[in-house]
């Protein structure tokens, strides 16, 4: 019985879809049936009463032509069909019955017709927004083209460095599930008006769409693995001359490092490009070579502490950069900008740790570390020389022993890096899940010669496996680094915490633990690392979206990180302070700048080792400290080479 109803059940499903499958015709019969059937249904009120004495009053219930069939019918029709204008010509003949019950039908096929109309009307006018096929009419927005990790981090930057801005977002993604990963990121909360499109970045027409004329600065994310559709977006903007106004501020990034020569190509020289990798690669270099840098880059790229500015101080001009230092108070005075001709095209170009008497001309700006804009100026002579300043001193190198855990496509350019630093005979690493000659020859194919002052070991194994340690003596490494690796299954930051608690498990009694450098890709997952020996975190997209974003609002950024973040250039550093002052005496920060400007740098701030390695960046000028053998300066200096 139960497998019958069952059968039954199919088989009038399978019939209900192959009416709809036809379309008309088939709805349309399948309309007829079920009238007739409810109809029928209905009719069976006769031997429950329907004409019975007690519901001889009710109107509704018609008695006068045989209380029977007929009257049946009519009552269960006009139940069904609920046809107004028909009940109405109750009695009436035959014909006119027929043209009453025709008409009532078609008034309710016209009625029905307009609702669907209407209905499809507004359901198609919503799938076109959920699509984003419609155009964008905001004016003064940030355009972002392109979708990858790092968006999040850029809306976050933007939100903080302008409150309330909008940003029209091109992506080739589905508007339902941009919305999706922009609601689990938070990103809602941030005070900022966000319109999505779906839709190719590098086609002119849907340029178009989203008023790429009309915004204030556009911003390229790399959206594949070959940097592929954010150059041929780049050709596109760069071979533009038809601006119909100001021209934005076009900003791109390029993931990886092999493509940049041929982006910088593309762009003409009309785009700021941030090469991911390389900016990535020169941090966890940096922070190799300088524990606790990190900390002072994530104040920099960050909005609530101290960032980089641009400001035109007119009672600078013809003043020398190290008075300078001692007269604003607020800041610190770090380089200067200005803009130079160029193929016909203005551009800016910057200098950073420029030379200590060098003077400001009137149309030079200056780079400052401060945490607002504008900076104060205070006039009076200076001439200060600090009775604390030492000689001497050395410069920071490459451990002798560093372990690299993990692959990852920026690992040529930190070796290149490491060579350029190193002194020779380092020794080099490298525990990945790739077979030791395969890793070779990737670094062989981008390395012609081998590295001078470096030694390379390639070591197979999986690093969250204690197996993979059993040949490594840890405690030998003076410096630790764990790439975010996408090796194996599962969350790339989930592997790394994996790998972080097979270490921290590893040397649990070793008695003086290597320096180590992580990298993550998700800052919320920071917290779940506290505790695991971990002394300096990278947070790649933090680390490259900040200078997208900052360089898209204010473009005379571009030069400067790119100065600041390039080989051969100048870098920010810890020294030891027994370097530049003498110790366990009473130290101003003023005692500082003139011991650092004897050695051609410029102080940035202090590292306290009594404060768990408390960084001091711009610190106020009323305080005095007594340091000590631990205690560091964080300086901006030319790069040394050994």
């Amino acid at each position: 019985m139960f497998r019958t109803l069952k059968e039954l059940r199919a088989r009038v499903r399978y019939l209900i879809d192959r009416a709809f499958a036809r379309e008309f015709a088939g709805q349309l019969l399948l309309f007829m049936v079920l009238v007739v059937t409810v109809t029928l249904i209905g009719m069976t009120a006769v031997f429950f009463g329907l004409f019975s004495e007690e519901n001889a009053a009710i109107s509704g219930i018609p008695h006068n032509i045989d209380r029977g069939f007929w009257d049946s019918m009519w009552w269960s029709v006009n139940q069904v069909l609920r046809l107004r204008g028909f009940e109405r010509m109750y009695g009436a003949s035959g014909v006119l019955l027929t043209y009453a019950f025709f008409l009532s039908i078609m008034g309710l096929v016209v009625f029905s017709v307009l609702i669907s109309l209407i209905n499809n009307t507004m359901r198609s006018r919503i799938e076109t927004l959920r699509r984003g096929e419609t155009p964008v009419l905001e004016r003064e927005h940030v355009l972002l083209l392109g979708w990858n990790n790092k968006v999040f981090s850029v809306l976050r930057q933007l939100a903080r460095l302008q409150p309330g801005i909008k940003v029209v977002i091109l992506a080739p993604l589905e508007i339902k599930t941009m919305q999706e990963e922009l609601r689990v990121m938070g990103i809602q909360r941030e005070r900022m008006t966000i319109i999505l499109r779906s839709g190719i970045t590098s086609n002119r027409s849907e340029l178009e769409r989203v008023a790429l004329d009309y915004a204030t600065s556009v911003i390229i994310l790399s959206t594949d693995a070959d940097d592929s559709e954010s150059i041929k977006s780049m050709v596109l903007l760069a071979a533009r001359d038809d601006w119909p106004g100001k021209v934005p501020t076009l900003t791109s990034e390029i993931a990886h490092e092999r493509n940049f020569e041929l982006a910088n190509i593309a762009s003409q020289g009309r785009l700021q490009i941030v090469s991911s990798a390389k900016v990535i690669s020169k941090v966890i270099v940096q922070a190799i070579r300088n524990p606790g840098l990190t900390s002072i880059y994530n104040e920099l790229f960050s909005h609530g502490g101290n960032s980089i500015y641009v400001q035109q101080v007119p009672e600078c001009t013809d003043v020398a950069i190290e008075d300078i230092a001692y007269r604003i108070t607020d800041a610190i005075p770090i380089g200067i900008t200005w803009k130079k001709q160029e193929d016909g095209k203005t551009r800016y170009a910057a200098a950073l740790n420029p030379e200590p008497d060098y003077k400001i001309a009137a149309d030079e700006k200056l780079v400052l570390i401060a945490r607002h804009l504008p900076v104060h100026y205070v006039a009076f002579e200076t001439g200060y020389r600090s009775p604390l300043a030492r000689k001497g001193g050395g410069q920071t190198r490459v451990p002798q022993r560093v372990l690299l855990i993990g692959w990852t496509d920026m690992i040529h350019d930190i070796l290149r890096e490491l060579n350029a630093h190193a002194l020779q005979g380092t020794e080099i690493s490298i525990l990945s899940g790739e077979p030791p000659g395969e890793d070779r020859r990737r670094i062989e194919r981008l390395e012609q010669s081998a590295f001078q002052n470096l030694s390379l070991e390639f070591i197979e194994g999986d690093a969250a496996d204690a197996a993979a340690y059993s040949g490594i003596d840890l405690s030998s490494y003076q410096s630790i680094v764990v790439f975010a690796d996408d090796w194996g299954e599962g969350d790339v930051d989930t592997r790394t915490l994996r790998i972080l608690l097979r270490l921290s498990d590893l040397r649990k009694y070793d008695k003086r633990l290597a320096h180590t450098v992580v990298e993550l890709m998700d800052e919320a997952n920071r917290d779940l690392i506290a505790g695991l020996g971990v002394d300096d975190v990278v947070i790649s997209p933090i680390v490259v979206s900040a200078q997208l974003a900052q360089i898209a609002r204010q473009d005379v950024l571009g030069p400067i990180y790119r100065e600041l973040l390039s080989a051969g250039g100048v870098e920010i550093s810890l020294r030891p302070a027994r370097d530049y002052v003498a110790l366990d005496m009473d130290c101003r920060f003023e005692d500082l700048i003139h011991a650092v400007q004897q050695k051609l740098e410029i102080a940035l701030g202090l590292r306290l080792a009594r404060h768990n390695g408390k960084v001091l960046l711009n610190p106020p000028r009323n305080i005095s400290w007594r340091l000590t053998e631990d205690d560091e300066v964080i300086v901006l200096a030319q790069q040394i080479y050994q």
